[in-house]
C-alpha cells in the first residue's frame, strides 16, 4: 500500500471527504473526475449534526461558518392552505443536544471548500477529465484503465462515482433500477428577485397531494433552495438528471401557493431528476475495490441524508483504512458496518416521502392532525431525527 496510491473515482463531496481524510493521515491518494472541472451541478444541501461534525473534525469549521446558513426553525405547512402543522427549533436545540449546529447550504460550496483544503495540502492529487473505462484487481494492486487510454495502478479502488458508478457495475453487474414514479425538481433563485414575505420564511417543507415542495434559504441569505418531488407515470430520456422546463414545474406544482408560485415564478432553468429504485445493492466490496455513498446506497432525498451519509462512510473508511490497514476482511466489516444504518436511513426517507405525499383525505387529517398536536407538546421532528444526528462518525466505536 506504502508504494501504490489509493485511487478515489469521483470528486464529489463523498470522494473529496474520503480524499481529505486519508490525506490527513499521510495515505498516499489519487482522486480521478471524469468531468473537466469540479461538478458544480445541484443545488442547496442539508448538513445536519452527523455531518458538521465531520466538516468541523477535519479542520473546517470556519469555512463552513463563513458560506453556509444556521436555520433557526423549520416548519411543515399544508401545501393546499398554508397551515402550521409544526415548527421545530433547529440549531439551538441541535448545538445543546447534539453539540454540533444543522447547516443549509449550496453543494458546490462544500464541494469547493473540500477541494481547497486538498489541494492546501497537496495540489496534485485531483485530476480532471479522467473517465473509468475498466479495472482488473490482482493479487497485490488494481489495475485501472480510463477512457482517455491512460493507465495506472493503485493499492485499492474507492467508487465515489455516484448512482451510476462504474465501479459498482463491476461489483454487481447484474443490478437494475426502475423509475420511481417520482421526480425531483430543483433550483436556485436570487433572494433580491423574491418579495419580503417569501424572504421572510423560514425553512418550509409544503405537503401536498402527491407531492411536497421544500425550500430554504443558502449563501449567507442570498440564494433561495428549492427542491419538489411530484408524482409521475414515466420518465424520458436516458438520463436520470436533466434541465427542466419551467411550464412544466408549473403544471407539477398548480396555482393553489403563492410561495411555491411566486418561487417558481423567478426559477431560470430548473434541474429535474428521475428517482430511481434500485434494489439494495449486494456488493459493496470486492477484494481491491469498494464503493460509497450514493454508488453504494442511493436515498430518497426526503430526510437530507444523502450527502451526510457519504461523509460518514467516507470517515469510517478511512479509519478503517488508517487504523487497521486494509484487506478484504476489514472491507467486508465496512460493509456490514454501515448497513444497519443505511438501511434504516433508506426506511426512514422513503416513509418521509409518503408522509410528504399522502394523498387519501382521511389519512392525511389523521396524520396532520397528529403534526399539530404533538408539535404542541413534544419538539418532534428533534426526537424523530435524534438517532441520524447523534452519530459522529469520528468517535463510533470500529473493530
Amino acid at each position: 500500500m506504502k508504494n501504490k496510491p489509493i485511487i478515489i473515482i469521483g470528486a464529489g463531496i463523498s470522494g473529496l471527504t474520503l480524499g481529505l481524510a486519508l490525506l490527513k493521515k499521510n495515505i498516499n491518494v489519487q482522486i480521478f473526475e471524469k468531468e473537466k472541472e469540479i461538478e458544480q451541478r445541484g443545488a442547496g444541501i442539508n448538513i445536519s449534526p452527523n455531518g458538521s461534525s465531520i466538516l468541523y473534525n477535519l479542520g473546517l469549521e470556519e469555512k463552513i461558518n463563513s458560506l453556509a446558513c444556521k436555520p433557526k426553525n423549520i416548519e411543515l405547512r399544508n401545501f393546499n392552505n398554508g397551515l402550521l402543522l409544526a415548527r421545530q427549533n433547529l440549531n439551538n436545540s441541535c448545538e445543546k443536544k447534539f453539540k454540533y449546529p444543522f447547516f443549509q447550504a449550496q453543494r458546490k460550496d462544500v464541494i469547493n471548500i473540500l477541494f481547497d483544503e486538498i489541494n492546501k495540502i497537496n495540489s496534485e492529487i485531483i485530476f480532471f477529465g479522467y473517465e473509468l473505462k475498466e479495472f482488473e484487481e490482482k493479487k497485490d494492486h488494481v489495475s485501472i484503465k480510463f477512457n482517455n487510454n491512460d493507465k495506472i495502478e493503485g493499492s485499492l479502488i474507492i467508487g465515489c462515482d455516484g448512482i451510476n458508478s462504474k465501479v459498482g457495475e463491476v461489483l454487481n453487474p447484474t443490478a437494475t433500477s426502475k423509475f420511481s414514479n417520482i421526480i425531483a425538481w430543483r433550483g436556485v433563485i436570487k433572494m433580491e428577485d423574491l418579495s419580503e414575505k417569501v424572504r421572510s420564511l423560514p425553512p418550509t417543507i409544503w405537503m401536498g397531494n402527491e407531492k411536497h415542495f421544500v425550500h430554504y434559504p443558502i449563501r449567507k441569505n442570498n440564494l433561495l433552495n428549492f427542491i419538489g418531488t411530484a408524482r409521475k407515470d414515466v420518465w424520458l430520456g436516458q438520463s436520470w438528471h436533466q434541465f427542466g422546463n419551467k411550464e412544466d414545474l408549473k403544471k407539477d406544482f398548480g396555482n393553489v401557493n403563492s410561495t411555491v408560485e411566486e418561487i417558481i415564478e423567478n426559477i431560470d432553468k430548473p434541474n429535474k431528476w428521475g428517482l430511481f429504485d434500485i434494489k439494495f445493492i449486494k456488493n459493496w466490496v470486492s477484494r481491491r475495490a469498494v464503493i460509497i455513498g450514493d454508488a453504494a446506497h442511493p436515498m430518497s432525498p426526503s430526510y437530507g441524508q444523502g450527502g451526510n451519509s457519504a461523509m460518514e462512510d467516507a470517515i469510517i473508511l478511512s479509519r478503517l483504512i488508517s487504523e487497521h490497514n486494509y484487506s478484504k476482511n476489514n472491507l467486508l466489516y465496512f460493509q456490514k458496518f454501515r448497513e444497519k444504518r443505511i438501511k434504516k436511513l433508506q426506511k426512514s426517507s422513503l416513509r418521509n416521502l409518503k408522509i410528504f405525499h399522502i394523498k387519501n383525505p382521511i389519512l392525511k387529517f389523521i396524520i396532520h392532525s397528529g403534526l399539530y398536536i404533538l408539535n404542541k407538546i413534544i419538539p418532534l421532528i428533534l426526537i424523530q431525527s435524534s438517532w441520524i444526528y447523534k452519530f459522529n462518525a469520528f468517535k463510533v466505536g470500529i473493530k
